[in-house]
């Protein structure tokens, strides 16, 4: 800042101005407490500086204020802008010899400001080269814009880094604070937003309506950097009481409802009540005193008086929790209380000590970041104490699901486990009556034609033969048939030594020479009966195509067990055409029918003689089963 040389108390040099001046001290003013004296009278009065101290008193500020501007010129320039400060409404006169009289002046204009984005108010004043004046100004200072008073002199051409200068250089660094405050505030406000409206918890509201109330409240902190009107400012009062206390209500009401105080703690929950209204009350009747000229610093102190009942509740309130409950959502509420009560306590001190200096760190803003530091902690906390209440609450729900699904699964297994015993029970029994009703049957057949032959000759004999080996057949099916069903069966080395004992059976009256290879461990793999009852069926149909067609004298029939079933039947006979010979049509069509119907393959090989491979997939089957 360009600031003018030491110039002498009774007029301000307009010539030695650099770029602006700062006046506030260099101003004599006059101070009417008993709002009589007009601008004429104000002129015959005595006009003094202020020295080091603030021209306006806070506890007198119900008075008429009169103010002197003595200046002279020893440069060319005559036109000189006066900037008196926000919110500031006035009139400036200068006195007219050709009537003897105070003359009103019609100077004052705004200007915009790109640096700041908005139009600065401004007064020009004229002092030709050489001329000495008194500029007389009589200013309607109020409560809400008192301590905004600031009058500097601008040369017209300086006006950008005056602006510069005077608003944005000094509050820089709090402005970019505060935007990197308000981004995280904004980013909690909508996390919170978007649980509750997913669970609808009135805590998540509270703390939502409280972030809203801190952001704006910080908003027009911000704000007030650029805007100069007066309507602005005159609300001031009222946005800092009612949004404060609303912001402690809602911090309150959050912890009311957040730890369930009506349920755990009835009498804190009173308390909490009886707080919240009282605030209420003190604001219907704290801010009609606040916007007094007469009794606006005694509103002041009321509202420090509450913020300083308030605020150490939380406190009380924090640790009288910890004896009901005491987890960690009520210490992190604790500590985020305890910080935000100590930031606001610093805050305070600075903004008592800090007042109108342009030093960063003498700076009153510095108290609001200090501050909104402590309530973005403070909300941290908070907000820390609703992630673990929430997460607190998801393992609870996950853990009831996985109770209740473990349930579920258990009633499925058990229904699951009756019906496969009822459907093995019915296998059992569907085996037995089969053996001992019809088997008992048909043996009884083959006996007693046994018997008839023996007795009779001739032509009664052939046919009581046909039927001793119907029986026969009919007895064999029927062996099948058991050894599906029977459950023991149901295993693959039960399934081999099966088979083994079949094909040996089927080429011991015949004059072929068979080869079987069996693997020497056969693991307990379950192999259910449908698929038992194919593989049986298949063999049997490559064995008879092997003696009905194929001149064979030799047959290689080999066992394979890994993750599949493998049975390999190969023989050495004249071989065949499956595409030219008709005669293992159905045969061949019902081999790979039944391999189908069980997830496996029949392939068959024609070289010289004929090799037929029956592949099952063993894991498969398990997984079926």
């Amino acid at each position: 800042m360009c600031v003018v040389a030491a110039q002498t108390a009774d007029f301000i040099d307009l010539g030695k101005l650099k770029e602006y001046d700062t006046v506030l001290k260099r101003l004599s003013y006059f101070i009417d407490y008993s709002k009589k004296a007009t601008i004429d009278d104000a002129a015959q009065a005595t006009f003094s500086y202020t020295g080091k101290n603030f021209p306006f008193d806070k506890r007198k500020l119900d008075a008429s204020y009169f103010i002197k501007l003595s200046a002279t010129n020893s440069s060319r320039q005559d036109t000189f802008w006066l900037y008196m400060g926000r919110a500031q409404h006035y009139t400036m006169y200068e006195y007219d010899s050709s009537i003897g009289k105070m003359k009103a002046l019609n100077n004052q204009f705004t200007s915009f400001s790109h640096t700041i984005f908005n139009h600065v108010p401004y007064a020009f004043i004229i002092v030709k080269a050489g001329q000495y004046k008194d500029f007389y100004i009589e200013a309607d200072i109020n409560f809400y814009n008192w301590h905004q008073f600031d009058p500097i002199i601008v040369l017209p051409n300086a006006q950008t880094s005056f602006a510069f200068d005077h608003f944005l250089q000094p509050n820089k660094l709090y402005i970019y604070v505060t935007l990197l405050l308000l981004g995280i505030m904004l980013s909690m406000l909508a996390y919170t937003l978007a649980v509750f409206l997913q669970d609808f918890k009135y805590e998540y509201l509270y703390y939502a309506l409280a972030m809203l109330g801190f952001i704006i409240y910080f908003f027009l902190r911000l704000l007030n950097n650029f805007v100069f009107g007066s309507s602005y400012f005159f609300f001031y009062d009222f946005r800092y009481q009612v949004l404060q206390l609303g912001e402690s209500t809602l911090a309150l009401l959050f912890v009311s409802s957040f730890l369930k105080l009506k349920t755990i703690a009835p009498g804190l929950h009173t308390h909490v009540r009886i707080i919240t209204f009282a605030q209420l009350i003190f604001l219907i009747i704290n801010l009609p005193l606040t916007y007094t000229n007469r009794y606006n610093y005694i509103g002041n102190i009321a509202f420090d008086a509450i913020r300083g009942i308030v605020v150490p509740y939380f406190v009380y309130l924090i640790f009288s929790l910890l004896k009901y409950k005491n987890d960690k959502a009520v210490r992190y509420i604790g500590i985020g209380s305890v910080t935000g009560i100590i930031t606001w306590g610093v805050a305070l001190y600075i903004d008592g000590r800090g007042d109108y200096k342009h030093h960063f760190l003498e700076h009153s803003s510095i108290a609001v970041v200090g501050f909104m530091t402590g309530i973005v902690i403070e909300m941290l906390f908070f907000m820390k104490a609703l992630s673990y209440r929430k997460r607190s609450e998801e393992i609870l729900r996950i853990r009831a699901v996985e109770k209740l699904q473990l349930e579920n699964d258990r009633k499925e297994l058990e229904k699951y486990k009756a019906i496969i015993d009822t459907r093995e029970n019915e296998r059992s029994r569907i085996s037995q009556e089969i053996h001992d009703d019809i088997g008992s049957g048909l043996t009884s057949i083959r006996l007693l034609s046994e018997i008839a032959k023996a007795k009779e000759g001739g032509t009664d004999k052939k046919e009581l033969e046909k039927i001793s080996a119907t029986a026969n057949v009919l007895i064999e099916k029927m062996n099948e048939i058991i050894w599906t069903l029977n459950l023991r069966n149901d295993a693959l080395p039960s399934l081999i030594a099966y088979l083994r004992h079949y094909i040996v059976e089927y080429f011991e009256s015949l004059n072929i020479q068979i080869m079987l290879s069996v693997p020497d461990a056969i693991s307990e793999i379950s192999i259910n009966g449908k698929t038992r009852r194919n593989i049986l069926l298949s063999v049997k149909e490559a064995l008879h195509n092997i003696v009905k067609h194929s001149q064979a004298t030799e047959v290689n029939i080999m066992f394979l067990v890994n993750d599949f079933f493998f049975i390999t039947i190969t023989d050495n006979g004249v071989g065949f055409n499956p595409a030219l010979d008709k005669s293992h049509g159905n045969g061949l069509h019902n081999m790979e029918e039944r391999f189908n119907a069980i997830g496996g393959t029949c392939t068959i090989i024609n070289n010289g003689g004929t090799s037929i491979v029956f592949k099952v997939p063993l894991i498969n089957d398990k997984e079926k089963k």
